[in-house]
């Protein structure tokens, strides 16, 4: 038969699967029929495989124009041209930033502070890139772009959105493939940076309190009106616990008979049981009596929990003259920690660092009650300094030495 428009309304819909129908005039030109639409189609064998090739839909499609169509591409087919892998090439080619950042979260099990973190970087950085096709994306751009943040937002933010941008663009020339396996970004144009050395010099930070600013330090937090920030802002000097996992404990995380509480999804996913000294242990005891809330840091906001203090930790600032920021508080316990000679290992403990490639760490495994004496010296040192205890344990052996 001949597909023309007469003949391919007579035929009825498929009660299931497909039915072909050939063009006897045009070798390889077809239609095949639904349960719900008609569809023209072009198939030719190429080396050991059939290839099909879908031209439209019956009505939208004439047979006319499905007729004209079919004779290009059965044209292209005999050439040894695959027009559906260069379609699906084509459209892989075609891929823009946006899309891969969605991929690159989706594919990845991350808590929602980092998705919020790297939606930030993404958005204020490159917020024009979103529909751009990443093989579009140029060294030159790139370097442009690290330029302009660097001299508007800071270097150290420069940085960071060079290092995300190079995340998500690895993540791509792994994922997105031609049809002969080479990846569609064979070299990551944030490469360039490494390769001319042109990475900012950013100075890591060593922010902390040292001994002798503790008792200012804790005199302006004693006398905030606050006590659930009160509280929270000693927590954190004391354990050098993250600012957000200190936050987020609730108080199933606390044994107060064990003295002890629970990092259950701290930021190197590595759950840690930790020592509570007995200060600590006395303060969060007060706090349950009076606490209505299951976070041990309640806040009035959505999450439920105390976000960081910015305004109180201004006026301790003001009253002090010692500017500090939260993560200075976790340098000041593990800056006092080695000045005491605690074992490195018990520190990275207590702070749940990894221990890296040291494979004498993996044979040593730190429960609470080895850690105990560790926390209770830091803590029983900080108070001494502060003015808050009489006397400590120990004195900083590093001091003593001649």
């Amino acid at each position: 038969m001949k597909l023309i428009k007469s003949v391919v309304e007579k035929f009825d819909l498929a009660e299931n699967g497909q039915v072909f129908y050939w063009d006897d005039e045009l070798p390889g030109f077809g239609m095949y029929v639904g349960t719900k639409s008609k569809t023209w189609c072009i198939q030719q064998r190429i080396g050991n495989k059939t290839k099909r090739v879908v031209l439209g839909k019956y009505p939208t499609m004439t047979a006319e124009q499905a007729r004209n169509a079919a004779k290009k591409g059965i044209g292209e087919l005999a050439a040894g041209i695959d027009t559906v892998q260069e379609k699906r090439e084509k459209n892989i080619k075609a891929v823009t930033l946006g899309e891969v950042f969605t991929a690159f979260l989706d594919s990845r099990q991350l808590k929602p502070k980092t998705v919020r973190d790297y939606n930030g970087v993404m958005n204020n950085i490159y917020p024009d890139w979103q529909k751009l096709p990443i093989t579009d994306i140029t060294r030159d751009a790139v370097e442009r772009r690290h330029k302009k943040i660097g001299d508007e937002r800071g270097e150290a933010y420069a940085n960071l959105g060079a290092r995300t941008l190079r995340s998500v663009l690895n993540y791509a020339s792994a994922k997105y493939e031609t049809g002969k396996g080479l990846s569609i970004l064979p070299e990551n144009p944030v490469k360039r940076f490494s390769q001319t050395r042109s990475w900012y010099k950013v100075e890591r930070r060593t922010g902390h309190l040292k001994p002798h600013q503790l008792p200012a330090w804790f005199d302006a937090v004693l006398n905030i009106d606050n006590d659930t920030i009160k509280d929270y802002l000693i927590f954190v000097l004391l354990t050098g616990c993250r600012k957000d996992e200190s936050a987020k404990l609730q108080w199933s995380d606390i044994d107060l008979t064990d003295k002890s509480y629970m990092l259950r999804d701290p930021k190197n996913k590595r759950p840690i049981q930790l020592p509570l000294s007995d200060y600590l242990a006395d303060m969060l005891t007060k706090r349950k009596t009076n606490s209505s809330s299951a976070f041990v840091f309640p806040g009035d906001g959505m999450r439920g929990y105390l976000v960081e203090p910015k305004r109180q930790i201004a006026k301790i600032v003001e009253k002090t003259g010692m500017p500090f920021a939260m993560h200075d508080l976790r340098r000041t316990f593990v800056t006092i920690a080695e000045s005491l000679d605690i074992s490195s290992f018990a520190v990275k403990a207590l702070v749940n660092h990894k221990s890296g490639d040291d494979v004498t760490s993996g044979y040593i495994q730190m429960n609470v009650e080895r850690l105990r004496q560790p926390m209770q010296t830091i803590t029983d040192f900080m108070l001494k300094s502060a003015g808050l205890k009489q006397s400590a344990d120990v004195v900083p052996l590093k001091q003593n030495r001649g």
